[in-house]
């Protein structure tokens, strides 16, 4: 965002022309020389923008030789230009006078829009009208002269006389139908005045001696739109059920003076995969653009008010220009694990990973841990090729030295026992680049003790292998998660497993972190790795919602919205082609007590599918609150922790 606080304020290196002027019968005209460069710019993301209210635009430049597209440019910079441009026929029901409010206004100071004073004030209906009002309207920019920082103050005599432009009265005010410049900043967000407005962007190329080297370019938008609103989601109370009175008595003790903690798990749709062929039967294309979509992510996200944040599918640019600054100013402190194999975009070279954000004046991050599941594929690649040479017992000999990784061993077995050919097949197939992402978070003195113990909680992110044919993976990378995470077992750290697990409720990842072993298999694991994984854990894990579900005084309207067989929500995934729940929020029962969790939503609130012009992601956010059980707490602020986890 803008450093402003004016989001529109900022300018370009070039100066500005006479308020009030055209951008010229052409504004697309630059230089009157023949150049052999030409100039390509995208107002975003996508070819086309439909701008909207509130959302920022930023367009990216490149010059080119069209004859030589790999000769390189001389030095240059770009300059921009923002214009408005009224829609007489689509405003004339609301754009109205500001000194006779019975009629229509034609005409617009452009002072006013020089100084960014309210819209309202500087329209008129016609030149008589602005000029008997002078006397009061030219108070208003003095005004705004001296209270603005980002304003010179002119001289007193030059606002408190009628403006002397070249043309007089007609460059004092400008017809409403005419193209109106706004500013002189690269970005440009769409303000209240320009509702059912188009905008014009004029881009122009200079060298470093300010010369124009290429004819400029023009864009015209659609007329600016106002998105509709979200759905309002309160968190709904858990009610233990009646016979668990041991956990009743523990929220009845803690739940007002306790540690309560909220997390928000939300897969929030990169923009790599966001494109019109993979949502084409949406009837808003134009909401699936970055632009719109992440300032009404944030908005979410904002809204929620979470303390922690697990993030999926975050843009490593979009990390970095977007999400880590904005999320800096609510106060939060993020990590961040990328996954492997960049791809080229408008954005560079970029890639997806998880994101976990949290509230610095709530919490101090321990340690971190940072798991790729390839990796321990490579290492088994690795401790394959000296079975070659050295034999099969002298290299499983040579593996006690990884006896503390019993995944990496048991892999290795599995893949031992494979021909050659069917090594690499099973290599190339297990070999796919998701991440998981786990930090330790202490709870500040400030936010509150239990007994005078600082508190810890562990929080892991992930996000498993998307394809449906590959359910063995899906597998090997939640046990492997898991396996790690059992190393925490010991130290008593209250845990949460956020993330988008790909896996539908009672599949096999399903059930291997909610049972603690791994009794069903995958369908089709064409290299039988499942057979060769770790079969249990010892992590007390449960999923929240289905903990919700399972509580006492769920409403019959709520009851609608989960899967009675599995307890687990309907849908946290919603597209064409599929619709079902794919992520989760677990956490260890014996550490941490369930106090409410987010409203889910329904098909109604869906309306044609998502992402739309509501909802900004194919996927709905997930957040469940917690209190810390304080029986615990002791032995986890006390324990040594783990120096690697895998």
């Amino acid at each position: 965002m803008d450093p402003h606080p004016n989001p529109n304020a900022g300018s370009s290196s070039t100066s500005n022309p006479v308020m009030g002027s055209s951008p010229a019968s052409n504004p697309g005209v630059g230089s009157s020389d023949p150049s052999r460069y030409s100039l390509r710019v995208q107002m975003g993301t996508k070819r086309e923008v439909e701008p909207v209210f509130g959302c920022r635009i930023t367009p990216t430049a490149r010059l080119i030789n069209p004859n030589a597209i790999t000769e390189v440019p001389p030095e240059h910079k770009f300059n921009f230009k923002w214009y408005r441009k009224y829609e007489l026929n689509a405003n004339k029901d609301n754009i109205r006078c500001s000194v006779h409010p019975d009629k229509v206004a034609t005409l617009v100071c452009v002072e006013c829009v020089k100084l960014k004073l309210p819209a309202k004030g500087s329209y008129h209906c016609t030149a008589v009208c602005y000029r008997d009002k002078w006397q009061n309207h030219r108070k208003l920019h003095l005004s705004a002269k001296v209270a603005s920082p980002n304003n010179q103050p002119a001289d007193k005599d030059e606002i408190y006389s009628w403006p002397q432009y070249n043309d007089g009265l007609r460059c004092a005010l400008q017809e409403l139908d005419h193209w109106v410049e706004m500013c002189s900043s690269m970005s440009y967000t769409p303000t209240e005045e320009d509702l059912g407005s188009r905008l014009m962007l004029v881009t122009t190329a200079v060298d470093s001696n300010n010369q124009v080297l290429c004819p400029n370019n023009t864009i015209e938008t659609v007329p600016v739109r106002y998105a509709q609103g979200q759905k309002p989601r309160c968190i709904l109370e858990c009610q233990q059920k009646s016979g668990d009175s041991h956990i009743r008595s523990k929220l009845q003790a803690h739940s007002s003076g306790g540690v309560k903690i909220s997390v928000l798990s939300y897969n929030v749709l990169a923009d790599i995969y966001a494109h019109d062929g993979q949502y084409s039967e949406l009837p808003a294309k134009w909401s699936l653009t970055w632009e719109y979509r992440q300032q009404n992510l944030l908005d979410e996200i904002i809204e929620y008010d979470a303390d922690i944040l697990c993030l999926q599918e975050v843009l490593s640019t979009h990390l970095e220009k977007f999400f880590t600054p904005e999320l800096e100013k609510l106060g939060y402190s993020g990590i961040y694990k990328k996954k492997s194999g960049d791809i080229y975009t408008s954005y560079g070279h970029c890639m997806d990973g998880c994101a976990i954000f949290y509230r610095r004046d709530a919490f101090k991050e321990i340690v971190k841990y940072e798991r790729a599941f390839d990796s321990s594929i490579l290492r088994v690649i690795g401790e394959l090729q000296p079975i070659v040479r050295e034999g099969k017992d002298a290299a499983f000999q040579r593996l006690k030295q990884h006896e503390s990784d019993s995944s990496l061993r048991r892999v290795l077995e599995a893949f031992e026992a494979l021909q050659p050919q069917e090594r690499d097949e099973a290599f190339q197939r297990l070999k796919k680049p998701n991440v998981a992402l786990v930090v330790i978070l202490e709870k500040l003195e400030s936010e509150g003790t239990c007994e005078g113990i600082q508190p810890r909680i562990c929080v892991a992110n992930t996000h498993i292998y998307s394809d449906p044919w590959f359910p063995d993976v899906k597998l090997f990378q939640v046990v492997d998660l898991i396996t790690g995470l059992d190393k925490i077992a010991e130290t008593k750290i209250p845990m949460l497993v956020c993330g988008d697990f790909n896996s539908v409720p009672l599949s096999a990842p399903h059930q291997f972190i909610t049972t603690r072993k791994l009794g069903k298999l995958p369908d089709y694991d064409p290299y039988r790795i499942s057979q060769h994984l770790k079969p249990d854990h010892s992590l007390p894990l449960k999923s929240a919602y289905a903990s919700f579900y399972n509580s006492d005084g769920v409403e019959e309207k709520q009851c609608r919205k989960f899967c009675s067989e599995s307890g687990e929500p309907m849908f946290t995934h919603s597209t064409k082609r599929f619709q079902g729940t794919l992520d989760y929020i677990f956490y260890t029962e014996d550490s941490l007590i369930l106090d409410g969790v987010l409203e889910l939503l329904d098909h109604d609130d869906l309306g044609a599918g998502i992402p739309s012009p509501s909802w900004s992601s194919d996927h709905i956010a997930l957040m469940v609150r917690f209190i810390l059980n304080p029986t615990v707490l002791q032995q986890g602020s006390c324990a040594v922790l783990p120096k690697d986890l895998w």
